[in-house]
């Protein structure tokens, strides 16, 4: 006897939440603006620094790359070693849910980045927000699901991994030849916003 669609349907379902058991989750912090890139669509990565003492056993490394399963890492003189790294973030397949800039709402949460900053700024709308890092976990609206992760210098992002930012395009003096606009010099703005320049120049793996 073939099996009834109900059969298939719940085997499905079976399936589904069994891979959701399996399933990871982790916070992750956002400002405001990169939470409207993501909302929009043109933020699909975003780079964070690893820990000492990781960062710091990570240093001689002069590539370090992930295969699906282990970090592997190759010095300058060609030799090969797997580094015990474990990403703070998770692993292709776990969720990351976002936390935001957000006040308390009549039977809800309202979302900073909902907003124009001329309604931002109107007198009644201040003091009313709480930092992201306040954020509960039932209160978040964005669950991201990892796909790829990979270890890289923070000074070797491209321009379309800059764009995959989330980030416009600006123009820095030196930064670029000819002093041009574009999107790892936003990138590079926007990075020592968060982590001060010195953080760029020391160009630590991420």
């Amino acid at each position: 006897m073939g099996a009834t669609k109900e059969f298939h349907h719940n085997e499905i379902e079976r399936d589904q939440r069994a891979a959701i058991a399996d399933t990871r989750d982790y916070p992750i912090l956002f400002d405001t603006e990169m939470v409207q890139a993501i909302l929009s669509g043109w933020k699909t990565q975003t780079r964070r620094l690893f820990k000492s003492p990781l960062s710091k056993a990570m240093e001689p490394a002069h590539e370090i790359w992930h295969d699906g399963g282990e970090w592997i890492a190759r010095l300058k003189n060609g030799q090969c070693y797997k580094p015990n790294i474990v990403c703070p973030y998770g692993e292709p397949g776990d969720l990351l849910w976002v936390k935001e800039t957000w006040a308390p709402a009549i039977n809800n949460v309202a979302y900073k980045a909902d907003y124009s900053k001329s309604v931002l700024s109107e007198k009644r709308n201040q003091g009313l927000w709480h930092p992201s890092i306040h954020m509960a976990k039932k209160d978040s609206r964005l669950w991201l699901q990892i796909t790829d992760i990979k270890a890289q210098r923070i000074q070797s992002i491209t321009g379309e991994e800059a764009k995959a930012e989330g980030v416009g395009i600006a123009s820095v003096l030196n930064f670029s030849p000819g002093d041009i606009s574009c999107f790892r010099a936003g990138f590079y703005k926007k990075w020592i916003s968060i982590y001060g320049i010195e953080s760029w120049h020391e160009n630590p793996w991420v």
